[in-house]
């Protein structure tokens, strides 16, 4: 099955929108428009940048793989976020069992999600 070309169009926005504000956001603090007194400070924000990218995938998937490539980059970057700042009392060294639980759930949905993806355009192609 060939991925939706809506799709490639979506990432290809949402990866101009995401250097087009960085870019301004760079130039507005080199002239003086606005200050970022720190720019590491908002490095440990990266991994909104992979929500945002597995958000778009959930949008309007048309593969199980698409789904669970979504939600895996959602799940990740959330992970990655808490281990970071050590929410909860998370950290690298006593989360990453939470990953192969990730990666289990991932292997369980996928024969779920293929099912329903190919009832849909069984029903999609008789209409």
């Amino acid at each position: 099955m060939k991925p939706e070309p809506a799709y490639y169009r979506r990432t290809q926005l949402l990866w101009g929108v995401l250097l087009i504000a960085i870019g301004a956001i760079i130039l507005l603090d080199r002239l003086d428009v606005i200050y970022l007194h720190d720019y590491y400070a908002l490095w440990h924000y990266w991994p909104v940048i992979l929500a945002v990218f597995g958000l778009n995938k959930l949008l309007t998937p048309v593969s199980a793989k698409q789904v669970l490539s979504g939600l895996w980059l959602i799940f990740f970057a959330a992970w990655w976020y808490v281990s970071y700042e050590e929410l909860w009392n998370l950290n690298f060294y006593n989360s990453w069992p939470a990953l192969l639980i990730a990666w289990g759930v991932g292997l369980v949905l996928e024969p779920l999600l293929n099912k329903h993806f190919i009832a849909y355009q069984e029903s999609e192609h008789e209409k």
